[in-house]
């Protein structure tokens, strides 16, 4: 599953490239040590950076979610500028060969985005770890992260055996048949 993990992560490069520098800059903003420099290795951690693990509920919170919120933001807005020109505004290479690559490049760079939004198996666990079974954090804290939590754990097992790289793919190709 690891080949198949790092071929999704090599054709969705620039978004995996870009979440490395979300987490590279999570990492900074924490105080965690970066343990490997670079972004697309090729390992397990394609498209990650491996960093010291946040021993914090809030850090740990932090480090698992904010750098998809990130990469999701910017990848929504370049997918729907892009798809949006695409589909429904009709733009083909025969009405303005710049805008049609213009546009083709926002929709696979924001997909690619989107295909990158989920953490590292590693960093959902230690996330649920903390908040949920060492209590850290408060109450109230604990409550409010439950549902980001779960999303992003089932959210990194999805993409660590690549299930948003083939629900995108299926996606993109039901939109333009239908």
């Amino acid at each position: 599953m690891t080949a198949l993990y790092i071929a999704s992560k090599i054709l969705t490069f620039p978004g995996a490239y870009i979440r490395g520098f979300w987490e590279q800059l999570t990492c900074r903003i924490l105080g965690l040590p970066v343990e490997i420099p670079g972004y697309l290795r090729i390992d397990e951690a394609c498209g990650h950076v491996e960093h010291a693990m946040a021993k914090k509920g809030f850090a740990a919170y932090l480090m698992a979610t904010g750098p998809g919120f990130m990469n999701f933001n910017a990848g929504f807005a370049l997918f729907f500028g892009g798809f949006m020109n695409l589909k429904y505004m009709g733009i083909t290479p025969f009405d303005s060969v710049p805008l049609f690559i213009l546009y083709v490049v926002m929709t696979y760079v924001g997909i690619s985005m989107l295909c990158n939004v989920f953490p590292l198996v590693e960093d959902a666990m230690n996330l649920y770890g903390l908040l949920y079974t060492q209590k850290k954090g408060n109450i109230i804290g604990r409550i409010l992260a439950f549902i980001p939590t779960v999303i992003t754990y089932a959210g990194a097992y999805a993409e660590k055996y690549c299930v948003t790289l083939i629900f995108w793919i299926v996606y993109i190709v039901l939109a333009f048949v239908f």
